[in-house]
């Protein structure tokens, strides 16, 4: 899989941008604040449908403009397509390809990113909700069945929380129960597949980058693989006062977590912020050979500013693993240590607006 080309209206510090990306390693470069990672998220909304970065969507549209869009072209075996997300300050969104409107379960999966940051941190040290949408995010451009449960799975957890907080029968909480327990049961054996495969890839790729030893292992709340549904129901029904007085929901796929080890220690308690970076690389490595057994093809590699918090020498053993067939774009300042003759290189600093041009500030009120 490959991006070709990118093109950018009023999204974030961009007003206009235009660019092509080489077929391999791209280097991205500019100056802190200039707007490296904001191109990386137009990708991620082009591909996905949405931004991870933003929680509302509207915050990508760039300050003083009711709408943005962003283009990009992308080759996949010997097909091209072209994908463009319109958002506008009102609330809409408008998804299309190749012209035709669709849909963004319709858009996920065309192209299948693998994105590697600064958040990235938060999956080690953070709350397991950054461990599962580890997993979430990579299923669900892989699976749009996943992408289906997931979303059901929200609606009906929602429905039963306001039950919850209402103070509702427990006959009508039961009902719930059920369609909890069947798209919950799913997710959770999905999830528990995913991680079994990409154990024993991350344990190799931790070798290839010269660190310590990563395993990761997943923790269900409803974890009796032989009677699921009879776990799940009994959880529930112990749990139903608790429930009551807080009104939520207080087991299930929403409340699962992935350990994650590096050289036998777990990785949220033990660790300098570079051998975090180098577990998580790991695991987004591993993700690559998922995509590539699930598809026969490459993610496209998103890597934004990864390379600070590692040594020169697995900074190289990084290079030397990305330049394994897959395109990469990497961020990084101008201050750049390591040579990469062979990148193509988009310096974003000669067309993006200055600093203080791409962040204005709100007008003070009168």
């Amino acid at each position: 899989m490959r991006i070709r080309s990118l093109r950018l209206r009023s999204f974030r510090s961009y007003n206009r941008f235009e660019t092509s990306f080489g077929p391999h390693l791209n280097l991205i470069t500019g100056p802190n604040g200039i707007g490296k990672t904001n191109l990386l998220e137009a990708i991620d909304v082009c591909a996905t449908g949405r931004s991870h970065r933003a929680h509302r969507e509207a915050e990508v549209i760039r300050f003083g403009a009711e709408w943005t869009s962003v283009r990009a072209e992308w080759e996949r075996g010997r097909s091209t397509h072209a994908s463009e997300v319109r958002i506008e300050r009102a609330g809409l969104k408008h998804i299309r390809v190749n012209a035709t409107r669709t849909s963004r379960a319709e858009l996920l999966g065309k192209a299948v990113l693998v994105f590697s940051g600064p958040d990235d941190t938060k999956i080690v040290a953070g709350g397991s909700a950054h461990r599962r949408q580890l997993i979430d995010a990579i299923l669900c451009q892989l699976s749009p069945s996943y992408y289906s449960n997931l979303l059901r799975y929200g609606r009906v957890l929602t429905q039963r929380n306001r039950l919850l907080r209402a103070s509702a029968p427990v006959t009508l909480l039961e009902a719930w129960d059920e369609q909890l327990i069947e798209l919950g049961g799913s997710i959770s054996d999905r999830r528990a597949e995913f991680i079994d495969r990409i154990a024993p890839l991350a344990v190799e790729s931790s070798g290839a980058l010269g660190c310590a030893r990563v395993e990761v292992t997943y923790r269900a709340s409803w974890n009796d693989e032989a009677d699921r549904r009879t776990v799940a129901r009994q959880t529930l029904t112990r749990s139903r006062r608790e429930e009551f007085a807080r009104g939520v929901t207080v087991s299930g796929p929403h409340r699962d977590d992935v350990e994650i080890f590096s050289g036998g220690i777990p990785a949220r308690t033990f660790g300098s912020r570079g051998q975090q970076r180098a577990t998580l690389l790991s695991l987004r490595l591993a993700e690559r050979e998922i995509v590539r057994q699930e598809t026969g093809e490459d993610p496209i590699m998103l890597f934004d500013d990864v390379l600070s918090d590692l040594d020169a020498e697995r900074v190289r053993s990084l290079l030397d693993v990305m330049g394994n067939g897959s395109q990469v774009l990497l961020t990084a300042t101008d201050r750049l240590e390591v040579s990469l003759p062979d990148a193509h290189h988009i310096d974003v600093s000669a067309v993006a607006p200055s600093r203080a041009a791409a962040h204005p500030q709100h007008p003070e009120a009168p």
